[in-house]
């Protein structure tokens, strides 16, 4: 038998000839093709994506509606930015007609999507696993779901437009049979179904780093000035947002001054944003259609600033990350990483009102904020269509500025420490190898303002995603590639391995490994030597062997032990 089901052609990156509010967010999935019901209970969802550039008026690009009339070029998919959610169901195979009308290569990497039977060809990292997508080309993407499950996201994975706008999000509904933690929240059966209920539609929260100038200029500024582009004019929900400038009363951050953006100046005195304008552009609306419960799926895609996160006047119930279900854990305040995802239940038993939803950069270079609104159906007295929206008063924040928890409040961060998987599954009791990786950095032989930075003094320039992808090379010839380099080779089929990760960068670093999720076994700030490691392990990890290696905290960066 075979059911079919229309969808909605999905078109992908020409530059936005809307504004994004006109737009819904988290659309339903948009694809072209014909939906089959298979003799194995598969589905077979088609999915077409056109990456691309368009131009507005006097070849401008369209980025006014993000926060308030600021234009500058911006890669879109399907004329959105973020790219259109792809909605899917665990058990499907998911196929995507990537075409690509940048004008330049291009790949699409999924990001927490598991590749079964080593198919990592479809990965989209490249260099590593494919070939780029030339302009004018096409490519397809083909994901079997079965055992997957959740928000995974996509970004271009050969140069910079996932900076300048190339994101987006694939949820995929986890199937009836996946066994869930949501009785250890509640034991009313009734909010159970709720619950599960919840998943059907979720809201997903992509907060977006933004800046006003696209990142070949500020790469350009940062070899030319010496400009490290760590601060931006201002985040978005969704492709929503607006500039909030700095209070009056913000002068220095850590003794060091700061720019009208609140953010560190730079100490090549090289400066991107002379000055701030504030701008009254929308923010993202979460509607909550009168239900009890909701789920809200959080997702960092940008490349600097955490974000502390918290709800006015609401509990958030974490129940999944990158790896899946996990015990629950109540908080009102999270730590959201780069490319991190972070499930919560939130229960809706407030009067009807709005509600903010607030993102503050966990961040000493910048003090940055942005919002979403969480709305109960209600009238919305005293607004006059057309006027902006209000900006959320600090009143009721749980947050202070810099994103630590007002002490005051009573309010509890999310340990994940404690994120141990549901059901339980602890990591493999022995490991059959240990790999050690330091990041460093190293000044540019050839210019002072360039850090190059490398995994044991290893790097991977950015110029090998152009070249032969290694999964496509004879392993022989990737035996030879130049020592040194970070290519680790010849790991047997089955072996289990423990990944020591020194981070030696003035920032945070997270560790980001493709395909299957790692177990975080501990992590620390201090050295780790002579077989011995003084910082905790977590609860769901039996073991760390490890002799003689040095783990040492140096700035904002933990030391992370994963095994997968």
């Amino acid at each position: 038998m075979s059911e079919t089901k229309d969808y909605v052609p999905f078109y992908g990156a020409n530059a936005l000839p809307t504004p994004k509010q006109s737009k819904p967010v988290a659309s339903a999935a948009r694809a072209v093709g014909i939906l089959f019901v298979l003799v194995f209970s598969v589905r077979v969802v088609h999915e077409a994506l056109k990456a691309g550039r368009g131009s507005i008026g006097d070849g401008l690009y369209l980025e006014g509606h993000h926060h308030g009339g600021h234009w500058r070029p911006l890669f879109v998919g399907n004329d959105e930015s973020p790219f259109p959610t792809i909605n899917v169901n665990e058990g499907d195979t998911l196929k995507i007609n990537i075409h690509n009308d940048f004008g330049l290569p291009t790949t699409v990497h999924w990001v927490g999507v598991h590749h079964k039977n080593g198919a990592t060809w479809n990965d989209g990292s490249a260099g590593v696993t494919q070939y780029p997508i030339l302009p004018r080309a096409n490519w397809t993407s083909v994901f079997n779901t079965t055992g997957d499950w959740g928000l995974k996201w996509f970004l271009d994975h050969t140069s910079t437009p996932s900076v300048d706008g190339m994101y987006g999000t694939v949820w995929i509904r986890p199937s009836p049979q996946r066994p869930r933690p949501y009785h250890l929240v509640s034991e009313d059966l009734a909010e159970i179904q709720d619950m599960v209920d919840a998943e059907e539609s979720p809201a997903h929260l992509t907060v977006y780093n933004y800046q006003h100038k696209p990142m070949d200029w500020l790469l350009a500024q940062l070899q030319a000035e010496g400009y490290d582009p760590y601060c931006f004019n201002s985040a978005l929900v969704n492709g929503k947002g607006r500039v909030h400038c700095k209070p009056e009363w913000l002068k220095e951050i850590d003794g060091k001054p700061v720019d009208a953006n609140g953010c560190v100046k730079q100490p090549t005195g090289a400066v991107a944003y002379p000055d701030c304008t504030p701008s009254n552009g929308d923010y993202e609306v979460i509607e909550t259609h009168n239900r009890r419960w909701m789920m809200l799926n959080f997702v960092n895609p940008g490349l600097e600033h955490p974000w502390r996160i918290s709800i006015d006047n609401h509990d958030m119930w974490v129940v999944a990350n990158d790896g899946g279900f996990v015990e629950p854990q109540k908080v009102q305040a999270l730590t959201l990483t780069n490319a991190e995802r972070i499930t919560v239940l939130v229960k809706l038993d407030q009067d009807p009102d709005d509600y903010a939803i607030r993102f503050h950069a966990w961040s000493r270079l910048q003090f940055l904020q942005t919002y979403a609104m969480l709305r109960y159906p209600h009238r919305h007295l005293g607004h006059r269509l057309g006027t902006p929206m209000p900006r959320p008063s600090d009143a009721n924040s749980l947050l202070n500025l810099d994103g630590s928890l007002k002490p005051a409040t009573g309010a509890s961060l999310l340990n994940k420490s404690l994120l141990s998987p549901y059901p339980p599954l602890p990591p493999p009791p022995t490991s059959n190898l240990t790999l050690r990786f330091r990041a460093t950095g190293a000044p540019d032989p050839s210019n002072p303002y360039i850090t190059n930075c490398s995994l044991n003094g290893s790097p991977w320039q950015i110029f090998r995603g152009l070249m032969t992808p290694l999964a496509l090379q004879n392993p022989h010839d990737v035996a030879k590639f130049p020592k040194p380099n970070p290519i680790v080779t010849n790991l047997p089929v089955g072996t289990t391995v423990d990944i020591i990760l020194e981070n030696d960068l003035p920032v945070s670093l997270p560790m980001y490994k493709h395909n299957d999720p790692t177990f975080m076994l501990g992590s620390g700030d201090n050295s780790l030597s002579n077989g011995t490691h003084p910082f905790p392990l977590y609860p769901h990890a039996p073991r760390l062997r490890v002799a003689g290696v040095a783990v040492e905290d140096h700035a904002a960066g933990d030391d992370d032990v994963s095994c997968f």
